[in-house]
């Protein structure tokens, strides 16, 4: 649905890139709630707080690139059906 994809754009450009860096505290509060497991949670604290790319986390985590993707896809899901 393009209301969906218009909202998952606004979150992942706008809205959590400034909130982690404005109120991080929030941040992880935020994500602690959302976020099944600790894997989740990693990714989207080194994407926002520390501006890593998806590839540089997939590294540090010695997993695949698609991986991240699907756990940040799976947050960012959780985030639009608020």
């Amino acid at each position: 649905m393009l209301k969906d994809e218009i909202i998952r754009f606004w979150l992942t450009h706008r809205y959590l890139p400034k909130t982690a860096t404005r109120f991080p505290v929030f941040f992880i509060q935020l994500m602690d709630e959302i976020t099944e497991s600790n894997r989740e949670a990693r990714v989207m604290r080194e994407r926002y707080m520390l501006r890593k790319k998806f590839e540089a986390i997939a590294i540090d985590m010695n997993v695949d690139v698609r991986y991240i993707f699907r756990l940040h896809r799976k947050v960012i899901d959780k985030l639009v059906t608020i």
